[in-house]
């Protein structure tokens, strides 16, 4: 968070806000706040996570990028000039430098395509290759991620989970982009498959220099491919900074909570004097608080958590939206060395 564009940023996000509106059962319209007034750059070859729990908000900061869902207040910038991403020709150049990889492989692929078929679709955002080259890479791309390039021929149908996470991979790489959004890249598919997915996107960020805008609830993954990671809260980011920060030292009760539900003790990178407990669960009705979201759940709540927070620099690159946050840590340090 600089507040101003840096040329080694590929990405910047300035204020961003979306709004949904929703109807209830008996058709009355409301407005849902999904994000609410975030900011972050990312950095050329860097993993930048967004994590929290499901309904935060973080997999609608993805779309508004790749302009799959319309933002309602903000600025982007993509390579220092402002992104928008539209349904015609004049994008193409920014649909090949921008993929994603879908959260669900079974439903990110046209049954009624072949493999080859799909991945034509995204060689074809590469201008100046005719159709002998578009076919040959389409079965190094098939070689690249593991499998036999003869699966080109085959229709999603015929595929595992496992192996259509890697064509997946295959198809967001086809148009040689410089940004992935990788939506929950791991959480549809089986533990002994998480892994290999994981070291296939960091080997081949490391031989393309890809940049990862990564949104996870797996504590797990962000532990292994993570270098920055934002918390989210009901839209809102409570914490930033670099990853072994926010794993040794959070600041935030919901960072640190989080982390506490994970169970990653075995990793080797958390405290014990970091453990939170919050009680209850996510609740839609407290994007309306004025003040920290959280309250219902955190057990560190005063009344002057009700008064807004902005998300302020607490110690060097760790940016935390509690005004309570150091005397949190304090709290749960004398509290483990009473023990």
């Amino acid at each position: 968070m600089s507040g101003k564009i840096a040329e080694n940023y590929l990405l910047e996000v300035k204020t961003l806000n979306k709004v949904f509106e929703i109807r209830d059962a008996a058709l009355r319209k409301r407005n849902i706040k999904a994000v609410d007034g975030v900011s972050f750059e990312i950095k050329n070859k860097e993993t930048f996570a967004i994590v929290g729990e499901s309904g935060s908000g973080k997999s609608t900061i993805g779309r508004i990028l790749l302009g799959l869902t319309d933002k309602t207040e903000g600025q982007i910038f993509f390579d220092g000039k402002p992104l928008q991403i539209l349904n015609n020709k004049d994008s193409i150049p920014l649909r090949r430098r921008l993929q994603i990889v879908f959260q669900d492989p079974t439903s990110s692929f046209d049954p009624r395509m072949s493999i080859l078929d799909s991945l034509f679709e995204f060689l074809d955002l590469r201008q100046g290759i005719n159709n002998d080259d578009k076919f040959r890479l389409a079965k190094e791309l098939v070689l690249e991620v593991g499998l036999d390039p003869e699966m080109v021929y085959r229709k999603p149908s015929e595929m595992s989970g496992g192996q259509l996470q890697r064509l997946n991979i295959a198809r967001a790489l086809a148009s040689s982009p410089d940004l992935i959004f990788l939506d929950e890249p791991t959480s549809s598919l089986d533990v002994s498959i998480r892994g290999q997915i994981v070291n296939l996107l960091l080997e081949k960020q490391e031989k393309y220099g890809i940049t990862f805008l990564l949104v996870a609830h797996d504590l797990r993954v962000v532990a292994v491919m993570a270098d920055r990671v934002a918390v989210m809260y009901l839209g809102q980011f409570v914490e930033i900074c670099d990853k072994d920060k926010i794993f040794s030292n959070p600041l935030h009760p919901y960072t640190r909570g989080l982390i506490q539900a994970a169970r990653i003790d075995d990793l080797g990178l958390i405290k014990k004097n970091n453990i939170v407990r919050l009680s209850g669960e996510l609740k839609e009705e407290d994007i309306k608080s004025k003040g920290c979201r959280l309250t219902s759940r955190c057990p560190f709540y005063e009344s002057k958590c009700n008064i807004k927070q902005d998300i302020i620099e607490l110690r060097p690159s760790q940016w935390v939206r509690c005004w309570k946050a150091l005397k949190v840590e304090n709290s749960i340090s004398n509290q483990m060395i009473n023990k």
